[in-house]
């Protein structure tokens, strides 16, 4: 029944697992915003089963319903979990219509329930495991995609020190992707100011010191990565745990990379690593929707290249008819 997949059905598979990730965040956040848990749990499984009937090339009825994608692919697959997948569009309408929030029980039945149907409707159906599927597919900056992938090859040899020392160049070359600015404008609106240099005068008392220059560089590196982060919709709170879990590497000037590894660092676990993938994943994805805006940029940068004399006009209120004669006495200031 496994049919070959083109890279657009791995990329809708990638956006699966991506909303069943953001329902399995979402069901870690106090209530009531743990409710949100379902919805992305419904969407998944909702992506997923329109998925493979295309896949199976199943025809559909117009505006066919949640449930009924069970008796539509049935001819091709017998879709599993029917009666449990009612409850979670039970709980999602509930939710939705008449604002019932979902107990914690349903929330984490819902969970299991939905990671159950994909450990056994996608083998089936596409012939891979879900987890396969890379989310970094979903990712649109070279280069942070290049380090995760690089992050990966040490977390699969064990090495999670090192892998999770790639996923924080990662997450430093997403912000520069925004910040520097992509193609020839080297502007953006997500640059904050230059960064601070150890060469800059005066020069800054070193660490630790009571300087009100120092106060103030640290209060600027600190403001500029934040503003930076927060401006892309990064969520805050999550960098700041990532930025915990991650050491800091350091570039120097002959293009090598350092970093030093705390006793906290050397007690990474697998999930810290998993969690810190996932951040930076949905962190590209986030911010991804400023690449509109980049591609703005440089068009505007690209069209201005070609003005040979840019257009100079005086700002007037209103629009003077054609036919008007505009005497000396509308024009002269008297000053009265």
């Amino acid at each position: 029944m496994t049919l070959s997949l083109d890279p657009s059905v791995v990329q809708r598979l990638a956006y699966v697992r991506y909303l069943y990730r953001e329902g399995v965040e979402q069901s870690t956040q106090p209530p009531p915003l743990r409710s949100r848990a379902i919805t992305s749990f419904h969407d998944a499984v909702e992506n997923l089963i329109g998925l493979v009937a295309q896949h199976l090339r199943v025809e559909l009825k117009k505006n066919t319903e949640f449930l009924g994608y069970w008796e539509a692919i049935k001819s091709q697959y017998e879709l599993p979990k029917k009666e449990q997948m009612r409850r979670l569009n039970d709980a999602r309408v509930a939710l939705k219509h008449n604002g019932t929030f979902p107990s914690s029980h349903q929330i984490e039945q819902a969970r299991e329930t939905v990671a159950d149907f994909f450990t056994t409707v996608v083998p089936k159906v596409f012939g891979i495991d879900l987890d396969s599927v890379d989310m970094v597919d979903l990712l649109t900056q070279p280069e942070v995609k290049r380090l995760i992938r690089a992050a990966q090859t040490h977390a699969d040899a064990g090495d999670y020190i090192h892998a999770m020392a790639g996923l924080s160049l990662a997450f430093e070359a997403l912000l520069a992707y925004y910040q520097r600015g992509d193609g020839a404008p080297r502007w953006s609106p997500f640059d904050f100011g230059a960064k601070l240099s150890p060469f800059d005068e005066p020069r800054v008392p070193s660490p630790g010191s009571f300087s009100r220059l120092r106060k103030i560089g640290d209060f600027m590196e600190l403001a500029q990565e934040a503003l930076g982060a927060i401006s892309l919709g990064i969520d805050y709170p999550d960098m700041a745990r990532f930025r915990i879990l991650t050491p800091q590497v350091h570039t120097y000037a002959d293009g090598r990379k350092r970093y030093t590894a705390g006793a906290a660092h050397q007690e990474t676990t697998p999930d810290d690593y998993e969690w810190a993938r996932y951040f930076v994943i949905e962190s590209g994805l986030r911010a991804s929707k400023a690449d509109d805006l980049q591609a703005m940029m440089n068009k505007a940068w690209q069209a201005d290249l070609k003005t040979r004399e840019p257009l100079r006009r005086e700002w007037l209120d209103s629009v003077l008819p054609e036919n008007t004669t505009v005497s000396v006495f509308d024009v002269i200031d008297t000053g009265d």
